[in-house]
């Protein structure tokens, strides 16, 4: 199994027109989604609601500003360097948005200059990569987390 490199991005924002226009923008084959339903709240023993697509899902948690939760999809684009993608809704408002890309060596020039690529067009002030390690919960501790690994 490959090593991934994991490069993080927190958006101040919920709005769904966000996720979606990145998603137009970086991955014009799709999204595979790796869940076949999404109970609300997640990992609840008694979820309020199942939902059976992702859009309801984000539709919600668009709305829904308290809520923590994690996506996880895959790229369609089997030749692309990105292979999976991550969206963690923060427990405060605010989407942490996750790449995985092949890869071992996190200051590679090449690494680098892709992932603040991301950086400037998500208009994400607080980013970082890391090797197969997820973010927290909470965009506070994000930003600290951040500033243990490497900041983009």
């Amino acid at each position: 199994m490959p090593q991934y490199i994991d490069s993080y991005y927190l958006i101040d924002t919920r709005k769904l027109e966000i996720v979606y226009d990145f998603f137009s923008k970086f991955f014009p084959l799709g999204v595979k989604e790796l869940a076949e339903d999404y109970p609300f709240p997640e990992l609840s023993d008694y979820p309020e609601k199942i939902y059976y697509s992702l859009k309801e899902l984000l539709v919600h948690l668009d709305a829904d500003c308290d809520s923590e939760y994690t996506v996880y999809l895959e790229n369609k684009d089997k030749s692309s360097v990105v292979k999976q993608i991550i969206l963690q809704y923060t427990d405060d408002g605010k989407i942490i948005l996750g790449l995985s890309i092949i890869g071992k060596d996190l200051s590679s020039t090449q690494n680098i200059e892709f992932l603040k690529y991301i950086k400037t067009y998500l208009h994400s002030k607080n980013a970082c990569a890391t090797i197969e390690e997820p973010p927290p919960v909470n965009s506070l501790e994000f930003i600290d987390f951040c500033n243990k690994r490497h900041r983009m």
